[in-house]
């Protein structure tokens, strides 16, 4: 069963077949909460409750907690109440909360009175998740009508971390031994993919598009921009480099400056996955294997540490959790390698195509006018006739309209498009049969033709099928 269909539909809770690994638990693993570690510990100049009438002259409060969200976010947690020091009470409380949604998270602070007769409500306040900055805050509280109350704060802490898909306990020392090694290349492998999908999603935002365009309409978009632009803007993308950085010649807007920023973390981010991919997923992969080794003899090495019944099952069921993890990870690792390398084809591909590579010094206003362009760019590319019969031929470049007289197609090789250095490498040899030149036309027939049939008009010289003089991996034509 696939999740994602349930969770688009809104399903918070899914019931997935842990015993059968694939791609359906690749996905449920993939998705990674973050956890939210709030420290509550002082506040400030706390007023009485407005129309209640206390038992004592100070306050005694307390505070919620709570997150407001999607159904499985929901949750709010209390502190203890503090007696005798109302007005600049001490909780040095801390609380956690797991968010799975952080675009629809909100966090709330809400001081109550304990010793109250009418009304409890002190002071609140509410802010998004996503607007939360990390560190020590004092938080602003605000009246039932939204007023700020004056000099009235809640000295806090917060942070965000992520939560990290992690291995099980199966009681077994020598296996839980083996998975726990395991830990620590699981959070590298997380932090790799997170932090090179988070930079993606922040380039494309700050280009007007959506987490699903790709790279191309992102560059696309760029070259847009500089083309329709009233300032005199210039842009270029170093393709010489394994890693293509974007560079900037002049005065630079605002969100132009951004939107480098932005390319340059995504750029970041992918070398480092790039780089740091392989070596992480051979010991994800190693950690699995070693797992493997102990599935025949689990049973008996789990009785024989004293293990039976319920906990024997257990162990088991930990057991297939932790090999299920190992391998999910390690896939998508793999793929988020792809996807990087496919992101910086795209990159080159769509830099070219836009007039934006540095090599060709064409920026988007010359690629939509051609008469301004640099004449490399408006000259034929030489095309070398390789003929063995011949030594002067193979010496002398020839044009492609201009050819000396021959008596047989000829066959000549055009260089394609540079290919990215990551990428594969592929024949760069097109061969392509060329029809036969003569230094004259033949003369034209005098009178009346005479009826040919069928075959009298398919004999002639192009019975002969020309043999090619140049291997080719690909088929004539095809580029």
């Amino acid at each position: 069963m696939n999740p994602q269909d349930f969770w688009k539909c809104g399903c918070q809770i899914v019931a997935m077949n842990y015993q059968t690994p694939g791609l359906m638990m690749d996905l449920n693993l993939g998705v990674s909460a973050q956890l939210l570690h709030i420290k509550v510990i002082s506040g400030q100049n706390l007023p009485k409750p407005r129309g209640s009438a206390a038992k004592g002259d100070v306050v005694e409060p307390y505070i919620y907690v709570e997150i407001h969200g999607i159904p499985a976010d929901c949750a709010e947690q209390r502190t203890k109440t503090v007696s005798q020091n109302g007005d600049n009470p001490i909780f040095d409380e801390s609380f956690e909360f797991q968010i799975n949604l952080p675009e629809l998270a909100v966090l709330r602070f809400v001081v109550l009175d304990d010793d109250y007769i009418g009304d409890e409500f002190i002071g609140q306040y509410t802010i998004p998740f996503e607007c939360l900055q990390p560190g020590y805050r004092h938080v602003p509280l605000q009246s039932l009508t939204g007023e700020f109350l004056p000099n009235t704060t809640l000295f806090v802490h917060g942070r965000k971390t992520r939560e990290y898909t992690t291995t099980k306990s199966t009681g077994i020392k020598i296996v839980d031994e083996l998975f726990r090694a395991s830990t620590q290349p699981l959070r590298e492998a997380t932090d790799l993919r997170e932090n090179v999908q988070n930079a993606v999603v922040s380039f494309k935002e700050l280009c007007g598009l959506t987490p699903a365009a790709n790279m191309k309409q992102c560059i696309l978009t760029v070259s847009t921009w500089l083309m329709n632009s009233e300032r005199s803007l210039r842009v270029t993308v170093d393709l010489s480099e394994t890693y293509p950085t974007m560079e900037a010649q002049g005065p630079v807007p605002e969100l132009l400056r951004k939107v480098l920023n932005a390319y340059d973390m995504m750029i970041q981010t992918s070398r480092t996955l790039i780089e740091s991919a392989d070596v992480i997923y051979s010991k994800l992969t190693q950690a699995q294997r070693a797992g493997l080794d102990f599935h025949e003899d689990l049973h008996r090495i789990g009785a024989k540490e004293g293990l039976k019944g319920r906990k024997l099952q257990k162990a088991m069921e930990s057991y297939a959790w932790n090999i299920t993890v190992l391998k999910g990870q390690a896939d998508l690792l793999k793929h988020a390698k792809s996807e990087a390398l496919d992101t910086l084809r795209q990159i080159h591909c769509a830099a070219q195509s836009c007039g934006l590579s540095k090599n060709e010094a064409a920026s988007p206003q010359e690629q939509h006018h051609p008469q301004q362009q640099p004449q490399q760019l408006q000259q034929l590319p030489q095309l070398q006739i390789q003929q063995q019969s011949t030594a002067k031929a193979l010496s002398q470049p020839t044009s492609l309209y201009l050819a000396q007289p021959q008596t047989t197609p000829q066959a000549y090789t055009l260089p394609l498009p540079q290919q990215h250095p990551l990428l594969p490498a592929h024949t760069l040899v097109q061969t392509v049969l060329k029809p036969p030149a003569y230094s004259h036309p033949p003369p034209l027939p005098q009178g009346p033709l005479p009826p040919q049939g069928p075959q009298q008009r398919a004999a002639g010289p192009l019975d002969v099928i020309p043999q090619r003089e140049v291997a080719s991996d690909n088929p004539p034509g095809s580029c």
